[in-house]
């Protein structure tokens, strides 16, 4: 292939307006990355503006200000295990304390994102249950996890067995490089 035969390919491109590709009766959505993130509803917008659809297993941390506004960090931790690892969950937390008093982070949100449907697994709820509790006695406090599916973002609710789905037909964003287990967490 030559450069030219290369500059003379038409590429698809996606619709320019990626949210009018959605439901038209449906409001389009703008994510202001300014809005507070008051509630859960709240949450979920914002988290499905972000990470659409699952990609692959990580776990998204957002971290927001005492007046609920997202602050301009994310990260994404690649490879975490099926079940979560107790002290390996509570090193994290110590790291995660760290960064909210460096950045001013007041509260913290997790995304669990697993392909797959979007009905909770029994480890999906472990891993509720165990990111809940790193806000104990840390200072930050720890917002409702949600989980991320095939079928979009939804909250994972650790104990009912319910998952309060709220999947967006989204366009698909690419995941930016996350980070791995062992590269934030040093286990004993």
């Amino acid at each position: 292939m030559t450069l030219t035969s290369v500059l003379d390919t038409t590429l698809d491109r996606p619709p320019a307006d990626a949210i009018s590709a959605r439901d038209a009766s449906e409001p389009a959505r703008v994510a202001d990355p300014h809005a507070p993130v008051r509630d859960v509803d709240d949450l979920v917008r914002h988290v499905d503006a972000i990470v659409p659809v699952a990609v692959r297993r990580q776990l998204w941390t957002l971290f927001f200000d005492d007046d609920d506004v997202p602050l301009p960090l994310m990260v994404p931790l690649e490879g975490i295990p099926e079940v979560p690892d107790t002290s390996a969950l509570d090193h994290y937390g110590d790291a995660l304390a760290a960064v909210a008093t460096e950045f001013g982070a007041a509260t913290v949100a997790f995304v669990l994102e697993r392909v797959g449907a979007a009905s909770p697994r029994p480890s999906d709820r472990r891993w509720a249950e165990g990111l809940q509790a790193l806000g104990r006695g840390r200072p930050f406090e720890v917002r409702p996890v949600l989980l991320c599916g095939d079928d979009g973002v939804s909250l994972l609710d650790a104990g009912s067995g319910t998952d309060g789905h709220a999947a967006r037909d989204a366009v698909p964003q690419a995941s930016s490089s996350p980070v791995r287990l062992v590269d934030i967490v040093r286990l004993p």
